[in-house]
C-alpha cells in the first residue's frame, strides 16, 4: 500500500519546523526521495536528520520509508521505537500501532512462507540425495556385476584354453602313436613279405615250416600295428580341439563293422 507523501502529512506541519536548519534541509531531501520512490535512500537521509534533531516525527517517517521499501522487520522495529518515545504524537501512535498490526501479520506470513520454503528445499535436497545414493548404489551393483562377469569370463576362457591345450597335446601323442603304429605295420608287413618270399624259394620242409611261421608272425604283428595305428588315429581325430581352428564345431567319430567314419559340422 502506497502511503501519502511525507511532506503532505507531516513535514509541512512539523518536520520542516525543526530547530536545526540542516536537519530541516535533510527532511526536505528525504521527502523528495520518498516522492521519487527511493524509499531506502529517503530512510537513510531521514536517519541523518534524526541524528541532528531528535524530532519523533523523523523517526515515524523513517519507519514509513522502510515500510514502503519492503523492509518489514526494520519498519516494525522502528515503529516500536517511535511508540515507546514519551513525546510521540497520539495520532501518529495510533497510526503506528495499525501499521505494526499489519506488519506483524506480514512478517509472520513471511516467516511461515520461509519455513515452508526451507522445508520444501530440505525435502527436495533429501530426495535428491536419496536419488543420488540410489543411483550410486545401482552403479556400484552394475560395476560389481560387470567385474564378476569379466572374472568368470576370464576364468572360463582360461579353463577352455587349458582344456584345448591338453586336448591338443593328447592329440599329438595319439598322432605320434598312430604314425608309429603305421610305421611298425609297414615294417612288419615288409618282413612278412620277405619271409613269404623265402618260404616260396625254400627247398626243404624244415625251411618252409620256419619261413611259414615267420611269415605268420610278422603278418600278425603288422596287422596288430596297423589296427593300433587306426585306433590311435581315430582317437587323435576325436580329441583334437577342432574348435580352436575353425571356431564352434561339432566333430563326431563313429565306428562300424566296415571301419570308422568321421564327420563334422563347422
Amino acid at each position: 500500500m502506497r502511503l501519502a507523501p511525507l511532506s503532505a502529512l507531516l513535514l509541512a506541519t512539523t518536520a520542516w519546523g525543526a530547530a536545526n536548519p540542516k536537519a530541516n534541509q535533510l527532511a526536505k531531501d528525504g521527502d523528495r526521495l520518498y516522492k521519487e520512490g527511493k524509499y531506502r535512500e529517503a530512510a537513510d537521509v531521514l536517519k541523518q536528520a534524526y541524528e541532528l534533531d531528535k524530532n519523533p516525527v523523523f523517526l515515524f517517517n523513517i519507519a514509513r520509508a522502510y515500510d514502503q521499501a519492503g523492509d518489514l522487520q526494520v519498519a516494525l522495529d522502528t515503529y516500536r521505537q517511535y511508540v515507546g518515545l514519551p513525546d510521540s504524537d497520539p495520532q501518529l501512535v495510533k497510526r503506528a500501532n495499525l501499521a505494526m498490526d499489519r506488519l506483524r501479520a506480514l512478517v509472520a506470513k513471511g516467516e511461515a512462507d520461509k519455513q515452508v520454503q526451507e522445508a520444501e528445499q530440505k525435502r527436495l535436497k533429501e530426495e535428491a540425495e536419496a536419488a543420488k545414493k540410489k543411483a550410486d548404489e545401482a552403479a556400484e551393483r552394475e560395476r560389481a556385476q560387470r567385474e564378476e562377469f569379466e572374472r568368470r569370463e576370464a576364468a572360463r576362457k582360461a579353463e577352455a584354453s587349458k582344456g584345448v591345450g591338453g586336448r591338443r597335446i593328447a592329440a599329438i601323442v595319439l598322432g605320434v602313436l598312430a604314425l608309429g603304429g603305421a610305421g611298425s605295420g609297414v615294417a612288419f608287413g615288409l618282413l612278412a613279405n620277405s619271409a613269404k618270399g623265402s618260404f616260396t624259394s625254400a627247398v626243404t620242409l624244415d625251411e618252409k615250416k620256419r619261413f611259414e611261421a615267420a611269415t605268420r608272425q610278422w603278418a600278425l604283428i603288422a596287422d596288430i600295428s596297423m589296427a593300433a595305428a587306426a585306433v590311435f588315429g581315430i582317437a587323435c581325430l576325436a580329441v583334437f580341439p577342432w574348435s580352436s581352428l575353425f571356431g564352434a564345431s561339432d566333430v563326431h567319430v563313429a565306428l562300424s563293422p566296415m571301419g570308422a567314419s568321421i564327420g563334422g559340422a563347422f
